[in-house]
């Protein structure tokens, strides 16, 4: 959750922005040819260096830039300047995550900063003496950004849209990631199978000849994690062979993995 502030509520620019200003220019220099490829605007590209500073600077990993989420950034700034104000949903408007997921982002989270300025340096310090802008900007899970800054008078109108990414792959290589995990976790006899993709496409009971002795059903956006209930099952010794399967899923605006384990004996 995001805290939108007013033009009246901005703040004055500190006295270090001179020098967080340098390091910036310096971190744009290094990455020049990425950002370009990305299309971002100097403000742009400084919004999202400083960012990276912050973030940096805590220990936590660097956003990469997401060209989908950029793209329902512009969107919502575009009509912050026609408005002539800021917020995060107006009249006729898709909320965040509707906006994000029509823009192609795949997201299991996603968070937005919107403020108005005269330059991206007194918006970068607004948003890092706001709790709830410099939360979502810190925010340890996030992994992506998309952010646009637009000009209208005098006036300019930014969006930052963070999300942690969920990266789009095919079936068989969501069970072939499944199984790398699950043998490293001491299950030898991994396998990923017709059958297991089918009972990961039903609700209830289980596909093919052979029943197994354990079912687990579960949603992700992380598959190098499994649920704890799968590891406590594994680490019986009647369970010799696994079988791995996955089906397509989405949660309204949120994408995840949906992913079925069968554990035999």
């Amino acid at each position: 959750m995001s805290v939108a502030l007013s033009k009246a509520g901005d703040m004055k620019i500190l006295r270090g922005t001179v020098v967080l200003r340098v390091l910036a220019i310096a971190m744009l220099l290094s990455q020049a040819g990425a950002w370009a490829q990305a299309g971002a605007t100097v403000a742009e590209q400084y919004l999202l260096a400083m960012a990276n500073q912050e973030r940096a600077a805590l220990g936590l990993q660097a956003l990469a830039w997401d060209g989908h989420l950029a793209t329902a950034a512009r969107r919502h700034a575009e009509r912050m300047a026609a408005e002539r104000g800021i917020g995060h949903q107006f009249a006729g408007e898709a909320e965040l995550g509707t906006r994000a997921k029509a823009a192609g982002a795949r997201f299991s989270l996603v968070a937005e900063n919107v403020a108005m300025g005269q330059s991206p340096q007194q918006l970068h310090t607004m948003w890092m003496n706001s709790e709830g802008h410099r939360h979502n900007l810190l925010e340890p899970v996030e992994n992506a950004v998309g952010i646009s800054v637009v000009r209208r008078g005098g006036d300019l109108y930014a969006v930052e849209d963070f999300s942690a990414q969920v990266e789009l792959l095919s079936i068989a290589e969501q069970e072939r990631r499944v199984a790398e995990v699950l043998r490293g976790a001491g299950m030898e006899n991994v396998a990923a199978t017709a059958d297991a993709r089918a009972t990961c496409r039903m609700e209830t009971g289980y596909a093919g000849a052979v029943k197994p002795w354990f079912v687990m059903r579960y949603l992700t956006s992380n598959l190098n994690e499994l649920p704890k209930e799968l590891k406590s099952q594994m680490g019986h010794a009647k369970y010799k062979r696994a079988a791995v399967g996955a089906c397509t899923a989405e949660a309204g605006a949120f994408s995840a993995y949906s992913i079925v384990v069968l554990l035999y004996p």
